[in-house]
């Protein structure tokens, strides 16, 4: 099972395992450092096994307590969450926990690795020893010197709003242990001085006196989505920025120039290639007076033009509106006419169909009167012959009729 060393106990460990409990075991680990991975035998008590004694129960809960109380604590002290890369060339990067004490460091080229080794002696120191260590590292291999003087310190987090923080706190710690590793350096080289001979002469006093060590010190922030960008294709947050700002002034820039070249290297080139810009803006100030007048001129006259020809636009505009407007009246008036033409044939037709309707209720009526006017006369006629009194009465009032007509 895999632990982790928390502390040292005389001749025993205290680790925390993956489970999150927390261990005492003998130190058969030999040059083992707090923070170490380790592996170690799995015996586990079988707690259940037995009855359990009311001690033991709650022993077991105070046990359980504390495991969930410190295991956010092993949690933000194994995880890294912060990220500073070092690059002077070599570069290095130091993964530090929230407690800012270093997790992991790795080399991220050739003399990166050469300077750190297998990393164990920077292994949980704080940021500011850590650096200390590298930065004096790096003079003795004389990596920096007064040729390479430039450090720059780029910062990520997990929580990119952190690393503005981080930015300010790590420019501070980077003077502070620069400013003590070129007192050290003094106070070497001055003791080196009062060992020898005074047999010197003032210009190589003066020759001496040159070789002060003057370091730059950059520090930039950057994303976390920056460091992993930089992480995949080998190179190290620090220079990822620095090759970003090389393309916009050098669209021809290689990569892999920027992974070999120191920092100071690539800022002179950045600075070198800014004012051959500049130059260029500035070859001709006085063709540029030259051409602005005539460009003011020019630009008077095209506004003049494009005024003309908004004028015509905008009456062009108005004729086609009001065409536009008319042929709308004249198919309004046309719709009008038409329906007005449908209605009235619609009326003339219904009146007609009314007319007509009526005509033949009329007719029918008169049909019907005649029909029963001569069923009437029929059936007198049929009474008068059958009925002979009636035919006597008949003839004596025709005979009366005809004497007084005589």
């Amino acid at each position: 099972m895999k632990a982790i060393i928390v502390d040292f106990d005389g001749d025993y460990l205290i680790v925390a395992n993956s489970r999150g409990d927390f261990k005492r075991i003998y130190n058969n680990y030999s040059g083992c450092q707090i923070g170490d991975e380790i592996t170690i035998k799995d015996n586990r008590a079988l707690l259940f096994g037995k009855m359990l004694s009311s001690k033991k129960v709650l022993a077991l809960a105070a046990c359980v307590l504390f495991m969930i109380m410190t295991s956010y604590g092993i949690y933000g002290y194994i995880n890294p969450i912060t990220y500073v890369t070092v690059d002077i060339n070599p570069s290095v990067e130091f993964s530090l926990n929230r407690y800012d004490l270093v997790r992991d460091v790795r080399g991220l080229n050739e003399e990166g690795k050469n300077i750190i080794g297998d990393g164990r002696k920077y292994k949980n120191l704080r940021l500011d020893q850590a650096l200390n260590l590298l930065l004096s590292s790096a003079v003795k291999a004389d990596y920096l010197n007064k040729d390479t003087n430039t450090v720059m310190l780029t910062v990520s987090n997990v929580k990119d709003s952190i690393s503005s923080d981080k930015k300010n706190q790590l420019q501070e710690i980077a003077k502070t242990q620069l400013a003590k590793i070129i007192e050290e350096e003094e106070k070497n080289t001055s003791s080196s001085k009062q060992q020898k001979s005074e047999e010197f002469t003032t210009e190589s006093l003066d020759a001496q006196d040159t070789d002060k060590r003057d370091f730059k010190i950059i520090v930039k922030n950057t994303t976390y989505e920056k460091h992993q960008e930089a992480k995949k294709i080998g190179i190290s947050q620090g220079k990822l920025v620095l090759y970003e700002k090389l393309k916009k002034v050098k669209p021809n820039a290689v990569l892999n120039h920027v992974k070999e070249a120191s920092v100071g290297e690539i800022l002179n080139e950045i600075e070198a290639v800014k004012p051959e810009l500049k130059d260029k803006s500035k070859a001709r100030p006085n063709a540029n007076s030259d051409n602005k007048k005539q460009q003011k001129n020019e630009d008077k006259k095209q506004q003049l033009k494009d005024i003309k020809q908004l004028e015509k636009h905008m009456e062009e505009q108005l004729k086609n509106i009001q065409k536009e407007n008319k042929n709308q009246l004249k198919g309004k008036i046309k719709d009008t006419k038409e329906h007005l033409k449908k209605a009235i044939k619609d009326t003339k037709k219904d009146l007609s169909k009314e007319i007509k309707k009526e005509l033949k209720d009329k007719i029918g009526n008169t049909d019907k009167f005649r029909q029963n006017k001569n069923n009437r006369f029929e059936k007198n006629n049929k009474k008068k012959t059958h009925d002979p009194d009636n035919n006597f009465k008949s003839n004596k009032n025709n005979g009366k009729n005809n004497k007084n007509k005589k």
